[in-house]
């Protein structure tokens, strides 16, 4: 089975971009007919297009690379995609309910982001907007106050309180008592080093200890939901604001996403929407936990 399913093509339409009809491309009939379907050379061009992964522009030269033998060969993996659709089809799969869910999803999906795709294109990304943009959010834009911490992590107090004795003694390693002994699998590994860490990115308890010592200095131990810390500070960075060249890329997707809002919003307005949280919170009958606990 794993064999015949490398051979199917899953093909998916690209819908974000329209390939403009080449010179002397002009349909000139089906390319492909197999059963009650056919594929047409435009819609040809764009399966070729959207299995390459290149821009639509690049037709012409991906065209031009691709020997009979290829086209060929893609040509029959087109028709076995459209004989099996059809099999399916008459068999009447497309009613089993894992596979109709599937349909309306995948139809959902691509309807949204050709809608995305079509507005997407009257939204103001240029220089000036961005630039008027990152200078009403400058304060998102700023890198906090930040240390290179590593830790120890261990059930109990007395346990943190031996771990503190070893890395005090002049002859134990903090990195390697780090690995012998923190319950940590995420740092334990690299002597407990949990590289940059941002103020307010971690526990209370633990920013307020790693914040507080200063750039080789060991601290603890604290205690934490996650167990008993000991830590030590190797570096700290303070807080610095970016120019707006430097975030250029952030700030446009910062932007694209507000522009993103803003439709959804709309639409929510005009088309209505409308989430029954109770039925959510004990959907299939298993109530949901809170994260807050």
């Amino acid at each position: 089975m794993k064999s015949l399913s490398r051979k199917i093509l899953l093909l998916a339409v690209a819908v974000t971009f329209a390939i403009p009809a080449l010179a002397g491309a002009a349909d000139r009939g089906p390319v492909i007919s197999a059963g009650g379907e056919t594929v047409s050379e435009q819609e040809m061009i764009r399966l070729i297009m959207d299995q390459s992964g290149a821009d639509s522009m690049m037709a012409p030269f991906v065209l031009a690379q691709l020997s009979l033998e290829d086209r060929e060969s893609f040509a029959r993996q087109v028709s076995m995609a459209l004989l099996l659709s059809e099999a399916a089809l008459r068999k009447g799969l497309q009613l089993d309910p894992s596979v109709s869910v599937q349909l309306r999803w995948n139809a959902v999906n691509i309807l949204a982001q050709a809608y995305v795709a079509s507005v997407s294109s009257k939204w103001d990304l240029g220089r000036p907007a961005l630039e008027a943009w990152f200078s009403s959010h400058e304060e998102d834009y700023m890198e906090p106050e930040s240390v290179r911490v590593r830790h120890i992590l261990v059930a109990s107090e007395k346990e943190a309180l031996d771990v503190l004795l070893k890395v005090y003694a002049k002859e134990a390693d903090f990195g390697r008592v780090a690995a012998e002994n923190s319950i940590d699998p995420g740092s334990a590994g690299s002597g407990g080093d949990l590289g940059w860490v941002y103020r307010g990115q971690t526990v209370p308890e633990f920013d307020g200890l790693a914040f507080s010592l200063e750039p080789g200095r060991i601290g603890g131990p604290v205690e934490t939901k996650f167990g008993w810390h000991v830590l030590q500070v190797l570096e700290k960075r303070p807080a610095r604001s970016f120019t707006f060249d430097e975030v250029l890329p952030r700030v446009r997707e910062d932007m694209q996403q507000h522009y993103f809002e803003l439709e959804v919003q709309r639409l929510a307005d005009s088309l209505g929407t409308e989430i029954d949280h109770e039925i959510l919170s004990t959907l299939g009958g298993f109530p949901a936990y809170s994260k807050d606990q």
